[in-house]
C-alpha cells in the first residue's frame, strides 16, 4: 500500500462517515429535542442551541463532502490536504486541552464523553493524515 492510496481511502472514510451529519441539519425539531434530552438531560433546546447544533452538523457534512472531493486527486489537492491534516491535529489537541481545563473531574459524565470522542477523533485523524502525507514521495515542483 502506498501513502497516496492510504490518503485516498482515509479521506473517503472521513467523507462517508461525516457526510451523514446532514441528516441532523434537516431533522425535525422534535427529534433534535429528543436526542439532546437523551444525551444531556435538562439541557434547554432553544433557538441558540438549535442554531448551533444545526450549523455544526452542516459544517461536518461540508467537511465530509470536501474530503470526498480531495480524495479524487491527491497530487492536485495536496496543499489543502496538508491544511486539513494539520488543522485537525491542532484543533483536536486544543479542543481536548480546553475541554479538560473547563470541565471539573466530577462533571465528566454523559455528553462530556461525546465531546471528548469528537476531539480525540479529530486529533487521531489529523495525526494519521500528517503521517501519511510525510510518507509521500517528493514530486518535482512539490518540495
Amino acid at each position: 500500500m502506498t501513502a497516496e492510496f492510504g490518503l485516498t481511502w482515509l479521506l473517503r472514510f472521513i467523507g462517508v462517515t461525516t457526510l451523514p451529519a446532514f441528516v441532523a441539519v434537516v431533522m425535525p425539531q422534535s427529534w433534535l429535542v429528543y436526542w439532546t434530552t437523551r444525551a444531556a438531560p435538562g439541557t434547554p433546546v432553544g433557538i441558540l442551541f438549535t442554531y448551533l447544533a444545526r450549523v455544526l452538523m452542516a459544517m461536518y457534512a461540508f467537511v465530509g463532502l470536501l474530503c470526498l472531493i480531495l480524495s479524487t486527486d491527491i497530487p492536485r489537492y495536496l496543499p489543502l490536504i496538508w491544511v486539513f491534516g494539520v488543522g485537525s491535529a491542532v484543533g483536536g489537541m486544543v479542543g481536548l486541552i480546553a475541554l479538560f481545563a473547563a470541565v471539573p473531574p466530577d462533571q465528566r459524565i454523559g455528553f462530556f464523553w461525546v465531546v471528548f470522542g469528537d476531539f480525540a477523533e479529530a486529533l487521531a485523524q489529523g495525526v494519521l493524515l500528517v503521517c501519511l502525507l510525510l510518507c509521500l514521495p517528493l514530486r518535482p515542483g512539490h518540495g
